[in-house]
């Protein structure tokens, strides 16, 4: 029996119309607005069925709350400039254009800015962090899947940049500190001389700042893959920069780009 008619051509969307891309745009839209109803209408979906998706998938639900809280900064930002440099309004005398002048009422937009705290304030726990990583949630709804050594029980995001390095680092020492321990056996009353101590010191020290290293290359190149991602989706492709934030000493063999900053360090793309 023949099944396609009933098969929808794009297993992307789902059945109420909300794509990975429609998904992306709404939130993206959000974080710059802070309007659920201009969000809607950017990407072609009513308000009844952007809060029935927000019900119904957890990621989106997160994705949501964070973007409020972009949202507020955003407009803070733009409320420092209207204080500062006020708003240009055109003079009209008898339908013709003669003079502008400069308007400073900020009203309109600190009300706005209470609406947002107070949804800042109702969201679920956890939304300064998701803020912080906006760009993560964002690619995990596009569909990129982060490594599979970061994902933690059923948490759609991969770890976070520290807790992927401090997890590397412990690893690392358990296996540095499972083979002194035999050695240590070996020995009388099951301890080290003080100079195969110091041995085991600095090959823990050297394990830890190798593990941790190369973490930070491999979350790395997911970071970078997953911005990738979001801007191929929202249809700005190349527009991220070079970020101090995600130095590496390791090689980039291991598969993520890098280059040399202005200061001399190699940097990972983000």
């Amino acid at each position: 029996m023949d099944l396609s008619p009933f098969v929808s051509p794009d297993p992307a969307v789902r059945r109420d119309g909300w794509s990975p891309e429609r998904k992306l745009r709404f939130l993206d839209h959000l974080a710059a607005r802070g309007n659920v109803r201009a969000a809607c209408a950017a990407v072609g979906m009513t308000r009844e069925a952007a809060y029935a998706l927000r019900r119904r998938d957890g990621l989106f639900a997160r994705g949501w709350a964070a973007a409020l809280l972009l949202a507020r900064e955003a407009s803070v930002d733009v409320l420092a400039d209207r204080a500062i440099e006020g708003i240009e309004e055109k003079v009209y005398y008898r339908g013709e254009l003669i003079d502008t002048r400069r308007k400073y009422d900020t009203r309109l937009l600190l009300a706005h800015i209470n609406r947002l705290d107070r949804q800042v304030e109702e969201a679920p726990g956890g939304a300064a962090e998701d803020a912080a990583r906006f760009d993560e949630i964002l690619a995990c709804i596009g569909g990129a899947e982060g490594p599979e050594e970061l994902q933690v029980d059923e948490e759609p995001l991969p770890l976070a940049r520290d807790a992927a390095l401090d997890m590397a680092a412990d690893e690392a020492i358990a296996e540095v500190e499972e083979a002194w321990t035999e050695r240590a056996a070996a020995h009388e009353h099951g301890e080290l001389p003080d100079e195969e101590y110091a041995q085991y010191r600095a090959e823990r020290g050297a394990a830890t700042a190798r593990a941790r290293a190369e973490a930070g290359m491999r979350w790395d190149a997911w970071f970078a893959r997953a911005c990738e991602t979001v801007d191929t989706l929202l249809g700005r492709p190349g527009d991220r920069e070079l970020s101090p934030g995600t130095v590496s000493e390791v090689s980039s063999s291991s598969g993520a780009a890098t280059a040399v900053g202005p200061d001399g360090r190699r940097y990972a793309y983000a």
